[in-house]
């Protein structure tokens, strides 16, 4: 939530999805929300292969296949009846991690301010510019921890670079270069947290030895 307010309901659409690793999810797809009622009628056009509902077999645009099955649908609604639980639950593996990161100053953790409700789709921390990101990747995947890095600047996408070669965002490479998700399932217990952790912290000690190792 943003001041109250669910950030679902800001502009005239939002999107959600429900890949496998979403917070719900129906396997794939996703969903389209909206208080517009001409754009609703937009969407199912488009998403029911441009097909006319009120006229069968006559498209009057070029639409796409993206209905969601009736089992998907089932799935979502059911685990709908349980969003709740599943945002509880996150935040609650995130006051874990909260709690075990909080003196340690090589891990920047998340910040929620007091008027914002983090939901913890990912559990994200910034690692210092002294320690390497991607080879903790590799050793945490070593002892079986899957993590993974943040995502790539949209100004680098080649679709986007064309048309953005002078464009500065500092902050986006940063994060993107230092960045870090952990894992963050709502199965996850207390006691898998504190394993993750200590697993974390040993591989960053050891990188710590290989630079003395090797400086000496």
């Amino acid at each position: 939530k943003y001041r109250k307010r669910c950030v679902g309901g800001f502009g005239d659409i939002a999107t959600f999805s429900f890949y496998g690793n979403k917070i719900i999810t129906t396997g794939e797809g996703g969903m389209v929300v909206t208080d517009n009622q001409e754009l609703a009628k937009k969407v199912r056009l488009l998403k029911g292969q441009g097909m006319d509902t009120s006229r069968r077999y006559w498209f009057p645009v070029v639409g796409y296949n993206y209905r969601m099955t009736n089992v998907q649908a089932a799935i979502g609604l059911a685990q709908l009846e349980r969003i709740d639980w599943f945002i509880e639950r996150r935040r609650e593996v995130a006051r874990w991690y909260d709690d075990l990161l909080k003196d340690f100053s090589v891990i920047k953790t998340p910040v929620e301010a007091s008027w914002a409700k983090n939901v913890y789709w990912l559990y994200s921390v910034c690692l210092s510019e002294d320690y390497n990101r991607d080879l903790l990747i590799a050793q945490l995947l070593e002892e079986g921890i899957e993590t993974r890095p943040f995502f790539y600047p949209l100004h680098h996408m080649p679709p986007y670079l064309a048309d953005n070669e002078e464009a500065n965002c500092p902050v986006a490479v940063e994060l993107a270069a230092r960045g870090l998700s952990l894992p963050s399932s709502a199965t996850l217990t207390e006691e898998d947290v504190t394993y993750i952790v200590g697993v974390l912290r040993a591989c960053l000690q050891k990188q710590v030895d290989d630079r003395k190792q090797r400086a000496d």
